[in-house]
Order: C-alpha cells, then structure tokens, then sequence
C-alpha cells in the first residue's frame, strides 16, 4: 500500500504560482467556518538567496486585490478557496516569513455600511439583490414572506444580510463566485464516508451542556392590519433534525432540571406563518449548541463546514451524526493535518 503524500496548488491571477516562489512556501492554511468568510493565509520565506533580495516586498509580484486559489489534498490536490489577498504580514527576522492572507469573496460584502429601505421585498430577494451588487451570483432558498418595508440602517451588507439570515435560521456563505443565502445544512443527511475514532481522526473532544433557554420559544407580536395580537410556539417534537439521536437536547436537559422556555417580542410581524417561522428558527438554533465538540484527524479536505458526517467509535449514544461548524486545513513541514469543529443536537 502506498503513502500519500500532501500536496497543494496556488494559481494567482490566473496563472500557476513560479517555480521560484512555489520554492519559497513554508506552509499553506485555510479556514472555514459557518457564516463566516474563508481564510487563506500562505507563510513564504521572503529572503532570496540567489539575488540576495527581499522576497514578496515589491508589490508587484505579491499585493492586495491579486486573485488567489488554493487547492489541498493528498496526492492529487482539491479546490478548497478562490478569493483575494488582502493583507501582507512582513516579518523581518533572523527568519524572514511573509505570511500572505485572503478570504473568499464574500468579504467584500463587509466594505462600508449603507442606509437603505427595501420595498416590498422577501429577504430571499434582498439577498439577491445585494449578491449581484458585488458581482456575485445568488443561490437563494425562497424565504416566502413579502416585506412592506426593510430598512439597512448604516449597516454592512454582511452584517444586514446575517442578521436576516439568524432570524431565519439560514446561512450566508460564497463558493468562488456563487453567494448562498440558503437554510441551515445541519438538516441534511451525512455525504462524507463516515469517520471511526483510531481509524480516521486522532482526537474529539466533545463538551455536553444542558441547554438553559429555549425549550419552549414563544414569538408575540402584533398585526397592524388585522389589529389582533399574533402568538406562535415551536417546543418539542418541531426540531428540524436530531442528527440520529433519539432525543433532543432540550428534551434531556428538560429532565435533568426542568423546562427552559422563552418569549420573543417581534416587531411587524405580518401574520401567523411568519410568527410561526421565526419561532421555529430561533428553536432549531438554540438547540444545535447541546453538544460541542473539535477534533482532529489527518488532512482530509472533504470536510469542511457546512457539511454532516458520522462519527463513530465513541460508545452507542456519542457516535452518531455531527454538522461540521468549522475547519482549518493546515499543510508545513509537519504534513496535512484537518482541525473541525461540530455540533449536534441529540443523543
């Protein structure tokens, strides 16, 4: 059986990184976590021997706004990001190390802040709206509700289309140049091959909390054109999944201790379903934080946040399925190693 051997790829601007600065790479990194952009960062020696010259600190070869992909992998690497250099960290040193880094493209969303009322519009179609406005394509899952009127007040894109994105439960992310404002992916079911402890990954560690909020969410509200108050509840039995556990969380830390319920005040609610989905939202998020965990195993650049995978080798109630919150892929003289956050919602 032969060894695998780690590998990665860098294309700038389009084209393969040089020979000579493909020589200089000490090390590659990428990071992903849920709703947040994707991090690359590059370490490279900047002493060139041969001209007897600084590395990477002309601005030419190397700079902020340069196109960036970065693929991982063992043997035959994976396309893991494409996005843009942003900063340069020049440290001049009995080592010299320039630590190039980057995110993906939805950190553009972050530049400025911009006041603005959106007319007549779902949220689906404001993220559309705000996708196309930074050349990026939207794949959106359609949020139902026609808003009169929503107002961005001084806010970024990212922080406005995040905070509509909690209310819902929905995740924002970009892969190359698609923009996703989609549902939470924790529902799906696991595509990865499953994992076993030993076998697959080295080391989780998992952290159990009875959850103290939550059990029961009560959304109250007022319909202005009906004039009536509005109430929706979502409690046990609405979980949109419990990962393969045969209780919820809420549901064991409710025997352990007692009940946990909560009352949220929504302003303009326009009618019962609406009431109905913030609810089960704010349900379904709460509950996700009832098992913790992050491990570590040898570099695997199929997971990724985002994602469902099955642990198993750790006794009948903890193997089961976990939703990938976070991951960093990190290759240097050591090898290809994946760190990944999960959680999960039941046992």
């Amino acid at each position: 059986m032969g060894t695998s051997v780690a590998n990665y790829k860098i294309e700038l601007n389009g084209s393969k990184l040089s020979s000579e600065l493909t020589a200089a790479v000490e090390g590659v990194t990428l990071e992903d976590e849920i709703n947040l952009p994707a991090l690359f960062s590059i370490q490279m020696n900047m002493v060139n021997s041969g001209s007897g010259m600084w590395r990477g600190t002309d601005l030419k070869s190397i700079k902020p706004g340069d196109k960036l992909k970065l693929s991982l992998g063992l043997d035959k690497p994976e396309p893991m990001i494409s996005g843009e250099i942003t900063s340069l960290d020049l440290n001049f040193a009995e080592h010299s190390v320039l630590d190039i880094r980057g995110y993906d493209l939805l950190h553009r969303l972050r530049m400025g802040t911009r006041s603005k009322a959106y007319l007549k519009k779902k949220d689906s179609d404001i993220a559309s709206e705000i996708a196309k406005e930074h050349g990026l394509t939207p794949v959106v899952d359609d949020t139902g509700t026609v808003y009169p009127y929503i107002f961005q007040n001084n806010q970024s894109n990212y922080e406005f289309l995040l905070e509509r994105a909690a209310m819902l439960d929905y995740e924002l992310y970009v892969d190359d140049k698609k923009l996703y404002f989609i549902k939470s992916r924790s529902v799906k079911a696991p595509g990865l091959p499953e994992m076993s402890f030993k076998k697959d990954f080295e080391r989780l560690n998992l952290e159990l909390r009875a959850l103290t909020r939550g059990s029961k969410v009560k959304v109250k509200g007022w319909d202005v054109k009906e004039k009536k108050e509005l109430e929706a509840i979502a409690k046990s039995g609405d979980e949109t999944t419990k990962m393969g556990g045969k209780e919820s969380g809420f549901s064991l830390s409710a025997k352990a201790f007692e009940e946990s319920p909560i009352a949220i005040m929504a302003e303009n609610l326009l009618d019962m379903n609406e009431a109905k989905k913030l609810a089960s939202a704010a349900y379904n998020s709460r509950l996700r934080d009832f098992i913790a965990g992050e491990g570590m195993c040898w570099g695997n650049p199929l997971l990724r946040a985002g994602k469902t995978v099955k642990l198993l080798g750790m006794g009948d109630r903890f193997s089961g399925i976990y939703y990938i919150v976070a991951t960093v892929h990190k290759i240097d003289s050591k090898g290809y190693t994946t760190t990944f956050k999960v959680k999960r919602t039941g046992l």
